[in-house]
């Protein structure tokens, strides 16, 4: 005991730390009597003769008698405490592994950590490290390892017997209950055999009994009606008192209705004569009386007495008078209140009213069909009527387009109201509906075309007029002037330029929306061909308001207000800026087109028509443009070479040597006009516009100032002077974002630097760079406006040199 007090206090105790140590130490302290009567009773086993109760109470200690076998006991002993050591550490290793493998993420590299840590007291690096301690507990751990692999390989063979087992008994159990379903459904099949011979043997005598009973009842009726008839043909004989009695109703009804067929198929002699007045009288009364009764059962709610007396008047020829008497009852002060929703009440009422007809009536659909053809001819068409009608008396614009509106309206809730009342089934036809909402709005639909195209055309007038009146004019209507006499008016009427406020962006948003609203109700109220045919109309008047009277207006307008091509001030070219409105509408139409239209015309004649249209005007409008860039480049280069023609020839044959330093006064203005355009055409223009617009902007521009060069003949100052004013040119032409100006810049460059070579090196420049590309007529050119071109060195050098 003490040497295991010592293991415990010793070695485990220091492994547990916090709380779980004092734990752990109060559980050995409660066992540890136990432990050393367990150590008392092996000694004594041992021993024979020593068995000796001992205080563990407060300390435990063992008597070893000294005696001739002391050394004999204390080998014993301790062999007895190294193996209750042994047997603590192999517990505790082995509940160490069992904790790691049980881990819900098992690890070996921390439970090899683990074990060595432990083993060794975290002391691996200590000089005293004793590497065959380690290994013996990694031997007693693969030991644990195998014995826990062994026992697991034993639990898996265990459950793997017990779910055998199991498998064995579960399948028996199917089996049993498989043979028990056979033989049950045997069973059946047996049963629901003899249950059909069974019906089809009941179903003969049936129709036995009935072969007999019917002709049974037939001479029955047939004697009671000839009795009857009897009587009525006697002309002293007064049988109508005994239809009269309200109890034998029923009665009366049945034998009234056979006397009344059989008299119809006798003449019209004498003597039956008096019985035919006298039987049509009693038929018409009963007939009434049955009416009567059934509307007393119906206002009683007297389900049982109304499906009673139906079934009487079926035979009669007020059948149809009592269903029609049924649902005038029904909608009876139903829609009376002017604020009720015709379109909400009607399924309620449906809702409220089918039940009843499927309960009384044997043939309940076509009492459905009656009703709704009721409610919709005598309730749903006065009301479209009375919400319509007001407006078509005064058709000026606005109740047009508050009429077309209200017509879209009701035609959609009906829609709906149709769908709805489609989905509980009220008749076998799918286009029942349909055809009553046809014939309610029949009439207003075969007007609506002509009102609709027409609503558009003068809204689109009227958005144009508000444009013109805002920009400071009023519009001049195309009362057989064309395009260029109405500009020529509007010209004579205004002293200021062209600006921007005559491109409205809101006008092409306010038409797009007008003929989307108009494409919406076109939609809804049109069908087939009739659609197509709107919906393309509709989009003509739109590239018409748009397209022709506005943009291609406007544009002409711009077109005409572009200075001369030869201006003395600065041009402020703003019809730039209508291009980028015109640009910005077309994609407005276009996407319009792409999105909305398109797909409505999709496989249509239609189609093609409107494709053809909206190219032409798309092209005149294009061809506009063409014209009004190529007029404003014009003004442009005209006001820049206004500018060039300031300069002398004499600014290029000075008569001293002058150091230059910086390019002309004459090159900066024309360099900073070019730049005011480039910006003014950032800020109107865009996208591939943009880039043709500059490529051509450079281009004259290159044209100008190559022109320009071969105005003057230069000696070297001069020529100086004018590779500077290049070198600004070509840094310009970096702004126009074309690779061919800056190329052909690049190539005027070179070509002006041959006006200050020094002819010893003319032969080798020409043969380098941009010029060894070039021909030698060109090249001649330039070198021909050099002042000394004609001396006879220069002059023999060219000429050696081709």
């Amino acid at each position: 005991p003490t040497s295991i007090d010592a293991f415990v206090f010793g070695y485990l105790a220091p492994l547990i730390h916090g709380p779980a140590s004092n734990s752990a130490l109060a559980r050995y302290a409660s066992s540890r009597k136990n432990l050393c009567d367990f150590v008392n009773r092996i000694l004594t086993v041992y021993l024979g003769d020593l068995a000796k109760d001992n205080d563990t109470t407060d300390s435990v200690s063992t008597t070893i008698p000294t005696t001739s076998n002391e050394d004999r006991l204390r080998d014993k002993v301790a062999v007895i405490a190294v193996g209750i050591l042994t047997m603590c550490a192999y517990a505790y290793l082995s509940g160490l592994i069992r904790i790691e493998i049980n881990q819900s993420v098992f690890d070996v590299d921390n439970l090899i950590e683990n074990i060595a840590y432990k083993s060794t007291d975290g002391n691996v690096i200590n000089e005293n490290f004793d590497p065959s301690l380690l290994e013996s507990k990694f031997r007693h751990a693969m030991s644990i390892l195998q014995d826990y692999q062994v026992q697991t390989d034993q639990n898996i063979k265990h459950l793997e017997e017990l779910c055998e087992k199991e498998r064995n008994t579960w399948a028996n159990s199917v089996a049993q209950l498989e043979e028990l379903y056979q033989s049950t459904y045997t069973g059946q099949q047996e049963l629901e055999m003899r249950i059909s011979v069974i019906s089809t043997k009941v179903i003969q005598i049936g129709h036995q009994l009935e072969s007999k009973s019917n002709p049974r009842q037939q001479l029955i009726d047939a004697r009671t009606t000839a009795k009857y008839l009897e009587r009525f043909l006697d002309a002293n004989d007064d049988v109508s008192l005994m239809f009269q009695d309200a109890s034998k109703l029923e009665q009366a009804a049945h034998i009234i209705h056979q006397l009344y067929n059989v008299l119809q198929e006798l003449p019209d002699e004498p003597k039956f004569i008096d019985a035919k007045t006298k039987v049509k009288e009693r038929y018409l009364a009963i007939e009434e009386e049955l009416l009567l009764e059934f509307s007393r059962a119906q206002v009683r709610n007297d389900k049982k007495a109304m499906k009673k007396y139906i079934k009487l008047l079926s035979k009669f020829k007020g059948h149809n008078d009592c269903i029609q008497n049924f649902i005038t009852d029904c909608l009876k002060g139903y829609f009376d209140n002017p604020n009720i929703d015709i379109f909400n009440s009607i399924p309620q009422l449906f809702t409220k009213v089918s039940e009843l007809i499927n309960e009384i009536f044997d043939q309940p659909e076509k009492v459905t069909e009656r009703l709704i053809i009721t409610v919709y001819t005598e309730k749903l068409a006065p009301y479209v009527r009375d919400q319509l009608d007001p407006y078509v008396r005064n058709p000026d614009l606005d109740n047009m387009e508050k009429y077309l509106q209200t017509l879209y309206t009701l035609s959609k809730k009906a829609t709906k109201l149709s769908n709805d009342l489609q989905t509980q089934k009220i008749s076998d036809d799918p286009a029942f509906l349909h055809k009553l909402n046809q014939h309610v709005f029949k009439t207003y639909l075969k007007t609506y075309s002509k009102y609709e195209i027409n609503c558009l055309e003068e809204k689109f007038q009227v958005h144009l007029e508000r444009v013109e009146s805002t920009g400071g004019q009023r519009r001049i209507k195309p009362t057989g002037l064309s395009i260029t006499d109405i500009i020529q008016q509007r010209l004579l009427n205004t002293t200021d330029q062209v600006d921007e406020s005559r491109f409205s962006p809101d006008l092409a948003a306010a038409l797009l929306n007008d003929c989307k609203t108009a494409m919406n109700r076109i939609t809804t109220l049109s069908e087939g061909l009739e659609a197509a045919e709107n919906i393309l109309q509709c989009f003509l008047r739109l590239l018409n308001a748009l397209g022709n009277q506005h943009i291609e207006t406007e544009l002409q307008y711009s077109l005409q207000a572009i200075p001369g091509p030869e201006p003395k001030q600065e041009p402020d070219i703003r019809f730039f800026h209508a291009i980028l409105q015109t640009n910005n509408s077309i994609q407005l139409i276009e996407r319009y087109f792409v999105m909305d239209i398109a797909p409505l015309l999709l496989g249509t004649q239609q189609q093609a028509v409107l494709l053809q249209t909206k190219e032409k005007v798309f092209g005149q409008l294009e061809d506009l443009i063409n014209i009004g860039i190529d007029k404003a480049l014009l003004c442009i280069i005209g006001f820049v070479r206004n500018i060039l023609n300031e300069q002398k020839r004499s600014d290029f044959k000075p008569e001293s040597d002058l150091f230059i330093s910086e390019c002309s006064p004459i090159c900066k203005r024309v360099v900073r006009s070019i730049d005011n355009q480039i910006v003014r055409l950032e800020q109107t223009a865009d996208g591939k516009n943009l880039t043709s617009i500059f490529n051509e902007f450079g281009l004259r521009f290159h044209r100008l100032i190559t022109d320009h060069v071969f105005k003057f003949e230069y000696n070297i100052s001069g020529g100086l002077m004018m590779l500077q004013d290049i070198s600004e040119y070509k840094k310009c032409s970096k702004k126009f974002r074309s690779s061919t100006v800056e190329q052909l810049f690049s190539i005027l460059h070179a070509l002006v630097n041959l006006l200050v070579v020094v002819p010893d090196n003319l032969r080798q420049v020409i043969t380098e760079g941009h010029l060894a590309s070039l021909t030698r007529d060109i090249i001649e050119s330039f070198v021909q406006l050099r002042t000394d071109y004609k001396s006879a060195r220069l002059h023999a050098m060219i000429t050696t040199d081709q």
